[in-house]
């Protein structure tokens, strides 16, 4: 089977490699985004998925924008491939793209759908506070996630799973769902079936804005904030002007009936230890470790020396 890979960043690696190692399947080339600016120091960095390709001596398309590059689309014609593969590429295929190959395209998505249609579905999972997600094999249709569904694996999210873990979790997850659907299709018994309309929700892109954190919030939604928000934009609080991004917290249990009627201001810093305990609109959340305006992650006992922190401060 001769395929063409479509895929971008770190979560499509595990289904390249995969089938890479399967001796029925020919992985013929991959096209994936261009290379970016990344970082501080705005080096030019490459695709994760194109360093995979270029160590197995694969041939590497990359574009900008597919459907409005038609020597791109030119040369997956003429590479003839059996069937089309989407992972995580970050951009829409036409039709022209859509009927190139005799099996036309097949998406790895990381949600059941048609829940989490969209860009960000392990983020957006975890901020709704859900307790499970996996993975969709779907045929790729112009609709944005809207195919019919050949393939659907389950996994727990566990309670402090960060977006950065949950989606390790599930590209791997994401490979042997893949497997199986290529399985199912090269012996004839592929059974694609159609999207709930009637149950789809959205799982837009992320913005920074969401990652400002709200103290009058509850500590649930607040622990979900912080584990669902990373890498980017990761959730975020200020301390006397300065820009703190917090990147691990645990809900700590509140044992004070009259928490909410103690006049105690969300955001008050109530406790130092290896951690900071601050207040919130339904109880307390202890913080482990952040990142300080222009400087490293390092843990919330260092941070609480170095800025001079002590209990009734507040986060703003």
């Amino acid at each position: 089977m001769k395929v063409v890979f479509l895929g971008t960043p770190e979560f499509a690696v595990a289904s390249l490699e995969t089938l890479l190692k399967i001796s029925w399947i020919n992985v013929i080339a991959v096209c994936t985004q261009t290379d970016k600016e990344a970082g501080r120091g705005k080096k030019i960095q490459e695709p994760p998925v194109k360093k995979v390709a270029l160590q197995n001596n694969l041939i590497v398309l990359q574009c900008k924008r597919i459907s409005k590059e038609p020597d791109i689309i030119k040369k997956i014609k003429e590479l003839n491939p059996d069937i089309l593969i989407t992972c995580a590429f970050g951009q829409i295929l036409n039709e022209e793209v859509l009927n190139i190959a005799f099996h036309g395209a097949i998406n790895v998505h990381a949600s059941l759908l048609p829940k989490y249609r969209g860009a960000a579905p392990i983020n957006w999972a975890i901020l709704n506070g859900e307790n499970e997600t996996g993975i969709s094999i779907m045929k790729t249709e112009i609709g944005l996630d809207t195919g019919p569904v050949l393939v659907q694996e389950k996994c727990v999210i566990e309670g402090n799973e960060t977006s950065v873990e949950l989606t390790k979790k599930l590209s791997l997850l994401g490979a042997n769902a893949l497997v199986k659907a290529l399985e199912f299709i090269r012996d004839g018994k592929a059974n694609f079936i159609s999207q709930d309309n009637s149950k789809a929700t959205k799982a837009p892109m992320l913005n920074k804005g969401l990652g400002l954190i709200d103290w009058n919030q509850s500590s649930e939604k607040i622990h979900n904030q912080i584990r669902g928000l990373q890498p980017w934009p990761s959730a975020f609080t200020h301390f006397n002007g300065k820009t703190i991004k917090i990147l691990n917290s645990r809900i700590a249990i509140n044992r004070d009936s009259t928490v909410g009627a103690n006049n105690i201001l969300s955001g008050t810093i109530l406790e130092i230890s290896d951690f900071i305990k601050v207040q919130t609109k339904d109880g307390y959340i202890k913080i482990y470790k952040l990142q300080p305006e222009n400087k490293g992650i390092i843990n919330a006992k260092d941070w609480i020396n170095g800025a001079r922190v002590k209990i009734g401060d507040t986060f703003e």
